[in-house]
């Protein structure tokens, strides 16, 4: 039983309301006795239940805590909260694991269908640079991000404070990933932030901020410049930047130009000059629709500056998606 403390400002609570919070061993044997009550979802195995099992079998423990339910009357248990993480209890391949269980006692299933519906209901909706945020201090290219590009961030993004971040961390880190492939794309598959922020290692994160380090110094943050900050022009510039850049042995074309720092940074700038280009993008996503001709007007800026740089025509890469 949980040890109840007194705390200013509080009273206890009638016998027949208080709830119970023990901390326990459990074995296999015992969850598969706990019921599941008809109002709760089907259990799936996906990526994060692979997560937790592989923690639970580390640690010898499952994280957070178990909600179970009893009915006045009932002596079964049922699973109110913590399904999933039970799951990967069961697949995790021990026998044994240590938990904070909490048990509540509900007059009816009805009562007992509320509690999970507020369990599994936030307050206020967690977004992906909330999840960012917390996994800062545990993921290192997050830390060297925000160490070497402090106009990324997680809130506030463009608000009128001169300090305020003018492009979020999940855009980044979704464009960046997505710049990676033949084509361009912002979805990922459905890959979720906090996974693409465990996945990028620390050559691909301190790539990622060469390539942020010359697009502030091109497009500044100005309010002007904005949507060059967006996730359709910032995948387009970072897909050019790995091919042009990052790829120097020309693992693909070997007829398309090669260059370093200063020159993509200048196409960059060259950019952010470009009026015509600014006006187009307003209403523009990363979309098939949209993602072809913006290519288009990007390559024309590019070639134009680079003529201006070296006299002569460079070739930058064609791919198929362009010219759909």
């Amino acid at each position: 039983m949980a040890t109840i403390i007194n705390l200013k400002g509080t009273k206890e609570a009638p016998k027949n309301s208080r709830s119970s919070m023990e901390t326990r061993i459990i074995s296999i044997s015992g969850v598969q006795q706990w019921k599941v009550p008809p109002f709760q979802r089907p259990v799936r195995v996906n990526a994060k239940v692979q997560e937790a099992a592989q923690s639970t079998r580390e640690n010898e423990a499952i994280e957070g805590v178990i909600t179970l339910g009893q009915v006045r009357g009932d002596l079964a248990y049922y699973i109110v909260d913590g399904q999933h993480r039970i799951e990967g209890f069961k697949i995790s391949g021990i026998e044994e694991a240590l938990v904070d269980v909490r048990v509540v006692t509900f007059e009816d299933f009805a009562e007992m269908a509320n509690e999970f519906v507020k369990l599994n209901s936030s307050l206020v909706r967690m977004r992906p640079d909330d999840l960012l945020r917390g996994m800062e201090d545990s993921t290192i290219s997050l830390q060297l991000i925000r160490k070497h590009c402090p106009f990324v961030g997680y809130d506030q993004i463009r608000r009128a404070s001169t300090g305020a971040p003018i492009v979020g961390m999940s855009v980044i880190l979704r464009c960046w990933a997505g710049s990676a492939g033949e084509t361009p794309t912002s979805t990922m598959a459905g890959q979720s932030v906090s996974s693409l922020a465990k996945t990028t290692d620390e050559t691909s994160a301190r790539q990622l901020i060469q390539f942020l380090g010359n697009a502030h110094q091109a497009w500044g943050r100005d309010p002007e410049y904005y949507r060059l900050w967006g996730a359709l022009n910032l995948s387009l510039c970072m897909w050019l930047y790995r091919r042009l850049v990052i790829d120097r042995d020309r693992m693909g074309n070997k007829r398309i130009v090669v260059l370093n720092q200063n020159e993509f940074k200048q196409c960059l700038m060259s950019v952010s000059a470009s009026g015509d280009y600014l006006q187009w993008l307003v209403g523009r996503n990363m979309t098939e629709r949209d993602r072809s001709p913006a290519y288009m007007r990007l390559k024309a800026i590019f070639q134009k500056r680079l003529q201006e740089i070296t006299q002569t025509k460079s070739a930058l890469p064609a791919p198929a998606w362009s010219s759909r």
